[in-house]
């Protein structure tokens, strides 16, 4: 028979006790009232994870003694290891879903957090260009008030000036000439007065300012 390395003893959690602590003395398995812990070591309980390699070892143990009386010990051994096992797979498959689901929770921030930051990307450029429209705008009525101004002076300044009458020029009178009355009567301008395009002494013999009678 292949020689097996046990434990030393202690306290550990038992397979059979579904995991409850159990005193080890190395070869068996004994329960609180009969175990009698006489050193600092069997007073202190260890972690489970050594408990399951005592489990272990002492499932091999049994086996091996199963093997050899048939005894019904080491099925409940089996039973419990195997119900140990059981769980841990199920907690193991608990654990994977809950990792799943917070991979894809995980994924679904992500996508949405991508979006909101294109959105805010957006939305600034946008922004930028109202801004840009209202510089412009703002210039553009800067200078429209300014043409405004100028103009407004320049009305003032009219209207304070004084008017300006503009006198026409007299007409000059066209130098008439009539050589006798004859030439008078055919232009239509007999009788002559004095004053009168035309007028001459050698119109108006009698002299007395109007000729041509």
């Amino acid at each position: 028979m292949e020689h097996i390395n046990l434990p030393a003893a202690g306290w550990y959690a038992a397979p059979h006790a579904n995991g409850e602590q159990r005193y080890w003395d190395g070869t068996a398995w004994h329960e609180p009232a009969e175990a009698e812990p006489t050193t600092p070591f069997m007073k202190k309980p260890v972690t489970r994870r050594t408990g399951a390699f005592v489990a272990g070892a002492a499932l091999v143990l049994g086996l091996i003694v199963g093997g050899v009386s048939g005894g019904a010990g080491t099925q409940s051994e089996v039973a419990a290891l195997k119900a140990q096992v059981s769980g841990l797979q199920s907690d193991v498959a608990e654990a994977q879903t809950a990792a799943e689901e917070s991979v894809e929770t995980l994924a679904t921030a992500t996508t949405a957090s991508d979006a909101m930051t294109k959105e805010r990307d957006s939305a600034r450029a946008r922004v930028a260009e109202l801004e840009a429209a209202a510089t412009a705008a703002q210039a553009e009525l800067d200078a429209r008030a300014a043409t405004i101004t100028d103009l407004q002076g320049k009305v003032a300044a009219k209207d304070s000036a004084p008017p300006v009458v503009e006198v026409a020029a007299p007409e000059t009178q066209k130098s008439v000439y009539y050589k006798n009355c004859t030439a008078a009567r055919e232009a239509g301008a007999a009788p002559v007065r004095r004053g009168d395009p035309g007028y001459a002494s050698h119109l108006d013999r009698d002299g007395d300012g109007i000729g041509c009678e």
